[in-house]
C-alpha cells in the first residue's frame, strides 16, 4: 500500500497534504458498511469476544471480513499519513480471527462429536482463541511477545490458557522476526548494488551506516553487526556524533575541517603512479585536473578496484593504463557533481554529502575550480571531537580569581 500511494504520488504529483483526506475518505466509506473498523477506545473489541450482556455475537463470515477490511483500512490510514499505531488494530485484529477460528473448530467439532460423544474432543469457548489470537497478533505486529504474553495472562487471570498462549506467542514471533531479518538482508543488498551505503529500515537504523562507504559481498552482515554496536555503545562507532560536537558543524567551516595534504594527477597520469600516491599519501581518492589545475574529476580507489576485476585482465600492457581509459569505461563515473569552497560552512557540506550519500567532497578555490582540499566524514568527525575535548580541557584549567 505503501509503494501504491507513492507510485500515485510520484505519477499525478499530487501534494502530501491530499492524502490525509482521500485517506479519511476512504476510510469512512468503508465505515459505512463496516462500522465495527472504527476505533471505539474497546468496545468494538468487546463486541468481538461476545463480553457483554445482550449482545449479539457475529458469525463466522462477518469476522472474516472483518478481518480483511481493518488491515486494508489500517494499511489506508499507515499509507496516506492517518497513523494511529499498531496496537488496538493489532488487538482487533487477532480477536477476530481467533473468534472465526474458535466458532469454526467448535462447529465442527461439535457435529463430529455429536455422533461419538467423545469426551476429549471438547474444545475451548470461542472467547479462548479470541484471546489468543490478540495476544499472538500482538507479538507479531508490535514483536513483543512477553509483553503480549503477561499482559493476556493479567487479564484473564487463568493460568489453563498459559500452554496454548506460550505456542502461539512463540509462532508468531518467530515467524515475523524471520520475515524482518530477511527484509533487511535484502534492503542491505540493493543498496550494495546501487553503490551506497545501507540506511536501513523496519528495524531502527543506525547513524554508523551513513557514515561509512558502501560494502559489497560477505562484509555485509559484518557491517550490519557494527551497526548493532553502535547503537548500544556509541564509543564503538568513528563517526557518531553526540548532541556536542554535532554544534561545532554549526560553528566552523570547511576550510577548519578539510585535508589539505591531497593528491592531484592529470588524465594521462599512469595507474600505477596514482596507486603509489595513494599509498603513499594513505589516501583513497585522488583529484584530477588539467593543465590548468582546474579540476575535472574525481577517482576513488574503489573505482580502480571495480576497473581491475572486470576489464584488466582483458587488456595488454596493463602498465601502460592511464586515467583517461578508467574513466572513459561505462561502469567508472569519474565526474565531480558537487564541490564545495574553504568558506562554506561545516553543516552545509554535511547535509550535501548527506543528502547524495557522498564519503568525501573536494573543496575548489576561484573561478577556475582550482582544487585546495578535500572533505571527508572523518574529517568532519575529527576536528568537532577535538574541539569539543580541547573545550571541556580549557574550562577545567581556568584559573580561579583569586579573593580580595
Amino acid at each position: 500500500m505503501l509503494l501504491a500511494v507513492s507510485n500515485i504520488q510520484q505519477t499525478i504529483g499530487t501534494l502530501k497534504l491530499v492524502f490525509p483526506v482521500l485517506g479519511g475518505l476512504s476510510v469512512g466509506l468503508i465505515a459505512l458498511a463496516y462500522p465495527e473498523i472504527l476505533y471505539w477506545g474497546f468496545q468494538n473489541v468487546d463486541i468481538l469476544l461476545e463480553s457483554r450482556p445482550l449482545v449479539k455475537g457475529l458469525s463466522i463470515d462477518l469476522l472474516l471480513q472483518l478481518v480483511v477490511v481493518k488491515i486494508v483500512a489500517t494499511s489506508i490510514c499507515r499509507a496516506t499519513g492517518l497513523v494511529g499505531g499498531y496496537y488496538a488494530p493489532s488487538l482487533f485484529i487477532g480477536a477476530a480471527t481467533g473468534m472465526a477460528y474458535g466458532k469454526t473448530v467448535g462447529f465442527i467439532i461439535t457435529q463430529a462429536n455429536s455422533i461419538s460423544h467423545i469426551s476429549f474432543l471438547d474444545v475451548a469457548s470461542p472467547q479462548a482463541y479470541g484471546l489468543v489470537g490478540m495476544a499472538a497478533t500482538l507479538a507479531g505486529v508490535c514483536q513483543v511477545p512477553l509483553t503480549a504474553v503477561l499482559l493476556l495472562f493479567e487479564l484473564t487471570q487463568d493460568y489453563r490458557i498459559v500452554l496454548p498462549l506460550l505456542g502461539a506467542v512463540g509462532m508468531s514471533s518467530w515467524i515475523t522476526s524471520s520475515q524482518i531479518m530477511r527484509k533487511t538482508m535484502e534492503d542491505a543488498k540493493k543498496m550494495e548494488d546501487d553503490g551506497k551505503p545501507y540506511r536501513g529500515q523496519p528495524l531502527e537504523t543506525s547513524t554508523v551506516q551513513a557514515n561509512i562507504p558502501a560494502f559489497s559481498g560477505p562484509d555485509s552482515l559484518e557491517q550490519l553487526q557494527v551497526s548493532d554496536l553502535c547503537k548500544l555503545e556509541s564509543s564503538l562507532c568513528l563517526n557518531d556524533f553526540d548532541d556536542d560536537t554535532g554544534d561545532w558543524v554549526k560553528k566552523i567551516i570547511v576550510s577548519q575541517a578539510m585535508r589539505t595534504d591531497h593528491i592531484t594527477v592529470l588524465m594521462s597520469s599512469l595507474l600505477t603512479e596514482v596507486l603509489s600516491l595513494m599509498l603513499d599519501k594513505k589516501q583513497s581518492c585522488a583529484l584530477i585536473v588539467d593543465e590548468n589545475n582546474s579540476l575535472i574529476g574525481q577517482l576513488d580507489l574503489d573505482d580502480i578496484q571495480l576497473y581491475g576485476s572486470e576489464k584488466i585482465s582483458k587488456i595488454q600492457g596493463k602498465e601502460d593504463l592511464v586515467v583517461s581509459q578508467l574513466c572513459s569505461s561505462t561502469d567508472i563515473d569519474c565526474r565531480v557533481l558537487w564541490t564545495v569552497t574553504p568558506n562554506t560552512s561545516l553543516l552545509s557540506a554535511q547535509t550535501l554529502m548527506d543528502k547524495h550519500s557522498l564519503n568525501q567532497l573536494p573543496v575548489v578555490f576561484g573561478h577556475g575550480d582550482h582544487p585546495v582540499g578535500i572533505l571527508d566524514r572523518e574529517c568532519i568527525n575529527i576536528v568537532c571531537r577535538a574541539l569539543e575535548i580541547r573545550e571541556c580541557f580549557c574550562s577545567l584549567t581556568t584559573p580561579e580569581m583569586p579573593k580580595q
